[in-house]
């Protein structure tokens, strides 16, 4: 009997201790969580770098560049208004050939023409035959000057004009035998039988030939190009701002992509529409040179205005079209500025003291008051 008393005060005793750990336990880590201190935070703000390079004031020279191909100014295609065969021409028909002007670029054989047209003159000559023996008793005071006109007709001559008809009956006469209807008619073939030999209108290179001799050639077809190398053009785009400070008879210096050869150019024709794709007008420049060739790419310059005490900066720096920032004091100041002209990639503005410390490059978030740690330039 004494055991089960002894037993249940042991297990009272370890309920007692067991709960004394769990509240030590609970104590001791509330005193840790309330011990642990706050990390510092950094109240210090970071300063950003900024480059900048003190601006000198200068005269300069403001130059509209651009860039373009050449074309010949003077330059056609040779097309046939004809039917035959390439008979023959006063040079080998090929690339690269010189004709003078005036000479034979392609005669198209044109003996089956001719032969109806003789067949015609032939015709006119028997109607103006028939009427002969009319006009002696019936207009006798115009006899003879149609009688001398069939004595000098010549069926391989050209036409000569019909004898003036002095009266309204003898004009009356004339149409209704058809002398003037076919007189015309032949007119009009012998101005066709010229399109049998196609000259060269100037001087110049066949670009390329599109037949060879012998060949059939058809009304329409293009036979070849005939360009003038002694004198090209250039078209340049020009934006809207540039186009005020141009105008025609503008001196432009040129010279190829490398930076070789030296031409001098004139512009003889500014379009002023804009093109709505690049934004842009187009001045035409006219160049002479005998290193040029037709397609040769070629850079432009163009002497404007003399603009006096200017900065020249880079239009990325620019702010609002009017602002640019400068460093006083390791301070962004905003600075109101005058743009003179703005450039591809420079701009040309005055209201800045000589020695200003521009930025060289744009600072995000900028504002003016904005603390910086300056960098200079050149250092």
């Amino acid at each position: 009997m004494s055991e089960k008393p002894s037993r249940l005060r042991q297990r009272i005793i370890s309920s007692i201790i067991a709960l004394l750990l769990v509240a030590g336990a609970a104590y001791y880590y509330n005193v840790l969580k309330t011990s642990k201190k706050e990390p510092e935070r950094k109240s210090k703000a970071q300063i950003t770098n900024v480059i900048y390079a003190p601006i000198q004031l200068e005269n300069e020279s403001v130059f509209i560049q651009s860039n373009g191909v050449l074309v010949a100014k003077n330059k056609i295609d040779i097309i046939s208004r004809t039917q035959g065969l390439f008979k023959r021409s006063d040079h080998a028909f090929r690339s690269g050939v010189y004709f003078n002007k005036d000479e034979v670029l392609v005669e198209i054989d044109n003996a089956e023409y001719l032969a109806n047209l003789r067949s015609s003159k032939a015709q006119l000559l028997q109607s103006l035959s028939a009427v002969l023996a009319d006009l002696k008793f019936d207009y006798a005071e115009s006899f003879e000057k149609w009688n001398a006109y069939v004595q000098n007709f010549k069926v391989d001559g050209s036409l000569a004009p019909l004898p003036e008809m002095s009266s309204e009956r003898e004009k009356a006469f004339i149409n209704t035998k058809n002398i003037v209807t076919q007189y015309f008619n032949i007119k009009a073939q012998e101005v066709q039988k010229s399109y049998y030999q196609i000259r060269a209108p100037f001087s110049g290179i066949l670009k390329e030939n599109l037949a060879n001799k012998g060949a059939m050639i058809t009304p329409g077809q293009q036979l070849g190009t005939l360009i003038d190398p002694s004198v090209y053009e250039l078209e340049l785009k020009i934006s809207p701002e540039e186009l005020k400070l141009i105008k025609v008879g503008k001196e432009v210096r040129l010279t190829q992509n490398d930076g070789s050869g030296n031409y001098k150019g004139k512009i003889t024709r500014i379009n002023s529409i804009i093109d709505m794709q690049s934004q842009s007008a187009l001045a035409i420049v006219e160049v002479r040179g005998k290193d040029l060739r037709e397609g040769m790419f070629l850079q432009a310059e163009i002497s404007t205005v003399q603009l006096k005490n200017v900065a020249e900066i880079s239009r990325s720096l620019l702010v609002e079209d009017q602002y640019v920032f400068v460093v006083k004091d390791s301070t962004l100041n905003k600075v109101q500025v005058d743009v003179l002209h703005i450039g591809e990639k420079a701009v040309y503005v005055s209201g800045l003291p000589e020695g200003s410390w521009v930025i060289q490059k744009s600072v995000a978030g900028a504002y003016d008051g904005m603390k910086v740690n300056p960098i200079n330039l050149s250092e």
